[in-house]
């Protein structure tokens, strides 16, 4: 295939200095809006790509305004980048994309350079309840990220925080996403139970993979909370140990 193609997912922003960014522009393993999947290992590791301007704009001329590092993380593709403030255009992408926040879509251009063949898609389909992918994509040559108003990605949603974002805001954003998901989830179980299926092997993984991140994740907030009870017991039983030691110092 030699035609550049594109694929759009909404972005998650996780800037930790100005002008740094980033986005996930690639979910893994499931079906977008072109009839696609594409699956793990179809990224090579540490792509470097550029970020072109708004909706693929530097295919039009427009100059890149940063550049980007891709990276597969689990069902995702991972762009971490840098938006090159030293141009004007370049800090204005910087600033609509802050703004933007939860409704920015990124879009990666690519070049497909290895598909599944027929009887790999029987195989997938039989495995999720007869959904058939027009195709498997399993490697990709991809050329640059742009920040779009809208793409191909199905069911994502921006949960990145902006750089200077107070950390009250941060909170809420997470636990506003992670309730979204958990009603979304339930409300897909109890459409599938009304007619009479389960849930597909795909959709369980996903779920048995956020209880697992959310387990961790409650473990690490727990020790983070008693860390100042522990420290404050450090600190009396060093306390207790200098005032013995300066009792005995006197006796002497």
């Amino acid at each position: 295939m030699t035609d550049m193609e594109r694929k759009s997912i909404r972005m998650e922003l996780k800037a930790d200095s100005e002008g740094s960014f980033t986005a996930r522009i690639a979910t893994l393993n499931v079906v977008d809006s072109d009839g696609d999947l594409t699956v793990p290992g179809a990224f090579k590791a540490n792509t470097p790509v550029l970020v072109s301007a708004y909706q693929h704009g530097s295919w039009s001329g427009a100059l890149p305004v940063g550049r980007a590092v891709l990276n597969e993380k689990g069902d995702e593709v991972i762009a971490e980048g840098q938006f090159n403030l030293n141009m004007t255009l370049g800090r204005e992408h910087y600033e609509a994309v802050k703004f933007t926040d939860e409704l920015q879509e990124w879009s990666y251009g690519f070049m497909v350079t290895k598909v599944a063949n027929d009887e790999e898609l029987d195989s997938w389909a039989s495995d999720h309840d007869g959904a058939r992918p027009q195709r498997i994509i399993k490697s990709v040559d991809p050329f640059e990220i742009s920040p779009v108003l809208k793409g191909a990605g199905v069911g994502t949603a921006t949960l990145g925080i902006k750089s200077g974002m107070p950390y009250a805001e941060h909170m809420d954003a997470v636990l506003a996403a992670v309730d979204s998901a958990t009603d979304r989830t339930k409300s897909l179980a109890g459409l599938r139970r009304k007619e009479g299926r389960d849930l597909s092997a795909a959709n369980r993984k996903r779920i048995e993979e956020l209880v697992h991140s959310l387990s961790e994740v409650k473990a690490e907030l727990e020790t983070v909370l008693v860390e100042p009870e522990d420290h404050a017991k450090e600190i009396d039983a060093l306390f207790l140990e200098y005032a013995q030691i300066q009792l005995e110092l006197s006796e002497v």
